[in-house]
């Protein structure tokens, strides 16, 4: 959770004031595994981490929920944290209008990583097709996007 979802809400804080207003953009890197755990929830949890409208405090009270519930998702808490961020994403497309705000899944990537999972792997240049979209294409603020730079529900996981 720190590394996922507090790091990049640390980072923006600090660093939201640099960002060039009329152009700048924030890209966060996402995962697969936020829509992985995402559908395994109940109706209100699926509708609270897809709401445009969520609030850092609602994220935050459930976050402390679902720790406590020990409803981590795969990863120890990997998939929880990657949906927090994503989630994140949306508050911050809210709070800085100004600026692009997404979220990216680059795909699962062949790295030491991934190594051993019995999974089709993008090479780590097929993998940034999503975050450079992000950074330099045609998207919209608050958005989750796929592996292949589309915009996807963060409740589906699309692996093309």
């Amino acid at each position: 959770m720190n590394t996922n979802y507090k790091g990049p809400l640390r980072m923006t804080e600090a660093f939201v004031g640099l960002i060039d207003s009329k152009m700048g953009r924030i890209v966060n890197m996402s995962s697969g595994v936020a829509s992985m755990w995402l559908r395994e929830q109940d109706a209100g949890t699926k509708a609270l981490y897809s709401n445009p409208d969520i609030t850092q405090e609602q994220l935050d009270v459930d976050l402390i929920k679902q720790q406590a519930a020990n409803n981590l998702g795969i990863g120890a808490g990997y998939g929880l944290s990657k949906a927090a961020l994503t989630s994140l994403t949306m508050i911050h497309a809210k709070n800085y209008p100004n600026l692009m705000v997404t979220s990216v899944h680059p795909g699962v990537i062949d790295t030491l990583m991934t190594k051993g999972f019995d999974l089709p792997k993008l090479s780590p240049e097929q993998g940034c097709l999503s975050s450079i979209k992000c950074l330099f294409g045609d998207v919209s603020t608050g958005f989750y996007y796929g592996s292949d730079g589309l915009r996807s529900p963060l409740t589906c996981t699309r692996d093309p």
